[in-house]
């Protein structure tokens, strides 16, 4: 049976990764398209956030399901903001170790849902031996001992020296677990200006280490983040040089079988991203201020508990780039409504949700009297096979009547779905804001990215990614990140 290679491009952009392969710029990618199926059109969670992606492409389920609402969200169950690390200003206020720790080890053994398997799990299960390299979503039943380089260790006051998390029969995570190959001298891009080893390089020359040492697992998830940061710089419409750069890193592992015909004789080849990422406009008014406009309210901060003896907090601004949680933490009923009409009065957010009772959910459009209420299970369905009852404007979700019973989504694509799965994720009050084209949350531990890149909307330029699977024949009429689990379970016999 074929070995499967999954390759994450983080925030690969559909339309870039078009124009480059048709200029010939990216050979591995090429070759790869032209030798399997290439999707133009595959989306991604809502939020559009790394952490919240990756958790759907390992689980197959949705946040609501799987329980990683965003990069940034609210705990309810502990009463605390939980940060992955989103900007070095937040890393300094929660603390080096606490972030460290919420990223390392807490992401998959305590937020990631334990009654959710991974692929690794049911893979594993089923007699198979998986690998990870440098992809942050790794739990498994193998136990692994993260040794914390120096200056970590030193930023963290020497409290985290070791820690152990679980993974699959191999993982990497940069240094943090590096296990050995053989005794041939290599040299690894790493230390802090390489982040520490979580960079495209480290992540291709482990995985064609892998190859050539023949200690190849049958499924294995390769995650290249570089276009991410390079995109936020630049904008994602000029990530080519960044794209080419991650193709480079295919063609290593390409290069270790005797021709790249081989390569596909001998595996199935999966190359697809988390997210894409649209522009921000530069200028002020193109970041919109949550704590500005929300400053009547008593607003938790990312150091504080709301648990205890002060419970003053009103609300939990949670921001995610181009999307936002506010969390309700008390007087729901009073203040909810509130925080909805204070946004939208703004034209710049695109859609502010919230769920109204079991099983029913409104939207409304920031600056119009625009109002859309919606419930699963309906006379209408979607492409999906989805069941859908609402009432309202459908312009809110830019969705539309098509035929008998059959709602269609343009611009926002699978947004009745999206947008429950993020209300559903986790406990809690909250409300949802999503912001329109060009704009991007402003908050206390929020990245801005003015004249970037930035991610994280409903909005189709970010959910949208690209897909090339080769060395297997498939077929999906309207694919999602989530099919891939499925896909590779069917591939193993395990579907």
């Amino acid at each position: 049976m074929k070995k499967v290679i999954l390759f994450v491009i983080d925030s690969l952009h559909p339309v870039v990764l078009g124009r480059t392969l048709s200029e010939g710029n990216a050979p591995a990618l090429n070759f790869l398209a032209k030798h399997g199926t290439y999707f133009n059109r595959v989306i991604s969670t809502f939020p559009t956030m790394t952490p919240v992606a990756t958790s759907s492409v390992i689980t197959g389920t949705w946040p609501e399901q799987h329980g990683v609402p965003g990069f940034i969200w609210y705990n309810e169950e502990i009463g605390k903001i939980i940060d992955y690390g989103a900007t070095w200003q937040s890393v300094l206020k929660i603390g080096p170790r606490q972030v460290l720790r919420n990223l390392l080890i807490k992401l998959n053994e305590e937020h990631l849902n334990s009654e959710t398997p991974t692929l690794y799990e049911e893979l594993e299960a089923g007699g198979y031996h998986t690998g990870n390299v440098n992809f942050f979503m790794h739990r498994a039943k193998h136990p692994y001992c993260a040794k914390i380089p120096f200056l970590l260790s030193l930023v963290t006051g020497f409290r985290l020296k070791q820690e152990k998390v679980s993974g699959p029969s191999h993982l990497t995570l940069g240094q943090l677990i590096h296990p050995p190959f053989s005794r041939r001298s290599i040299t690894y891009p790493k230390g802090p200006f390489h982040r520490f080893g979580v960079n495209d390089v480290f992540s291709g020359m482990i995985t064609a280490q892998l190859v050539r040492e023949r200690k190849q697992p049958d499924f294995t998830v390769v995650y290249f983040p570089d276009n991410d940061q390079y995109s936020h710089q630049y904008g994602p419409l000029r990530s080519g040089p960044s794209i080419e750069r991650a193709d480079q890193q295919v063609a290593l592992v390409l290069n270790e079988f005797d021709s790249w015909e081989k390569a596909l004789e001998e595996n199935v080849i999966i190359v697809t991203g988390d997210h894409a990422q649209s522009t921000v406009g530069l200028g002020e008014e193109f970041l919109i201020d949550l704590d500005e406009a929300l400053k009547s309210f008593q607003r938790l901060k990312f150091t504080e508990g709301a648990s205890g003896e002060d419970n003053s907090k009103e609300i939990a601004i949670c921001p995610n780039e181009r999307m936002a949680f506010i969390y309700i933490l008390q007087r729901k009923n009073e203040i909810l409504p509130e925080v909805v009409d204070i946004l939208a009065k703004d034209s710049r957010n695109a859609q502010i949700a919230w769920k109204v009772c079991e099983n029913r959910y409104c939207v409304v459009q920031g600056e119009t009297e625009k109002q859309l209420c919606f419930s699963r299970l309906g006379p209408y369905q979607d492409v999906y096979g989805q069941s859908w009852s609402f009432d309202g404007d459908l312009s809110v979700v830019d969705a539309q009547e098509a035929g008998q019973q059959i709602i269609e989504f343009g611009k926002y694509p699978d947004a009745f779905n999206r947008l429950i799965s993020a209300l559903e994720a986790r406990s809690g009050s909250r409300v949802i804001v999503s912001a329109a084209s060009g704009y991007e949350y402003f908050a206390v531990g929020a990245p801005i990215h003015p004249g970037g890149g930035s991610h994280g909307s409903l909005e189709e330029e970010d959910s949208t990614v690209p897909m090339i699977i080769s060395g297997m024949s498939v077929s999906l009429k309207h694919p999602r990140i989530v099919d891939l689990y499925s896909i590779i379970l069917k591939h193993f016999g395990l579907g």
